[in-house]
């Protein structure tokens, strides 16, 4: 089989790591080619005991999110990852504070190349705002890609997040050869009503308080909020039902053919499926189905580019 069709544990996870065995077990009888990991968790076995695991049940870990270190670099490398997500850190969004972003961006990848990894930039909606008194003519995206070496830094595009802000993803790629490693597949169902939807945490989630690490005394036990550990349940109940514009694959306004097709153009290497949201099918318990229906469109899609 030509193209690798990969599952982010976080869709079934969350910040529940407990689940790690029957998360893997899960993506296995769905038929995934392998997973996005998060962090270097291996439910009590040994690197050498986790690394079979993986192989008996024909998961590939292409890539990591979350390494915290350079101790985890190495750690990840020994579980077979070669690719992880680096985020930008962004003080302010003018043109001066974008451009500082770009160049720790460039120190952080080199630091992951020293340790035998490809650092891929993961991206929400924040990075689609415009430059301040750029407007109309930079996003803060455009600025980053543009600033950041290739040897060491290239991109994961989360295009859930990039067209619900608004942008089209298959200009994005194009316009960018090269440049996008991974893409993170994730349907938008609309484009965000206002730049409060655009934020990651929504205010009247953070009104309520900051996230509690490593986790908040009220989080709830059940269910989806289970998954935000980090916030209480009245913050889980809210932080999930803003993500409700990510649904169903072909039933959104991603332009699904075209994309991928775009992708395989430029040279993307893997393809990985993520859940913000699978309350179509009825909440939490419907995780498992909503992957495996994910996984079955992005089958069938990329088997029209073969």
């Amino acid at each position: 089989m030509k193209h690798k069709v990969y599952a982010q544990l976080y869709s079934l996870l969350r910040t529940n790591q407990k689940d790690l065995i029957p998360a893997l077990k899960t993506m296995s009888e769905i038929g995934y080619d392998g997973v996005e990991l998060m962090g270097t968790y291996t439910a009590g076995m040994s690197i050498e005991e986790y690394r079979q695991l993986l192989s008996d049940l024909h998961l590939d870990p292409i890539s990591s999110h979350g390494l915290l270190g350079e101790d985890d670099y190495d750690k990840a490398r020994e579980i077979g990852v070669r690719y992880t997500d680096i985020r930008p850190e962004i003080d302010e969004y003018t043109r001066d504070g974008v451009l500082r972003a770009a160049e720790k961006l460039n120190q952080e990848g080199e630091l992951r190349a020293k340790h035998g990894l490809k650092a891929v930039v993961h991206n929400h909606s924040i990075e689609f705002r415009w430059v301040l008194g750029e407007e109309n003519q930079n996003r803060v995206y455009d600025l980053l890609i543009a600033n950041t070496d290739p040897t060491y830094v290239n991109y994961e595009f989360d295009v859930g997040w990039g067209a619900f802000s608004g942008v089209n993803c298959v200009d994005y790629v194009r316009q960018y050869p090269g440049r996008f490693k991974m893409l993170h597949v994730k349907e938008a169902t609309r484009v965000a009503r206002s730049n409060d939807e655009l934020e990651h945490f929504p205010k009247e989630v953070l009104a309520l308080g900051n996230p509690v690490k490593p986790e908040h005394p009220q989080a709830g036990q059940t269910g989806f909020e289970r998954g935000f550990s980090f916030f209480s349940a009245e913050q889980a109940r809210l932080l999930y039902n803003a993500r409700t514009w990510n649904g169903k694959l072909g039933e959104g306004i991603i332009d699904w053919q075209e994309l991928i097709q775009a992708c395989e153009d430029q040279g993307a290497v893997a393809y990985v499926a993520e859940r913000e949201y699978y309350g179509y099918e009825g909440g939490q318990d419907s995780a498992a189905v909503c992957a495996k229906d994910d996984y079955e469109y992005l089958r069938s899609v990329l088997a029209k580019t073969e």
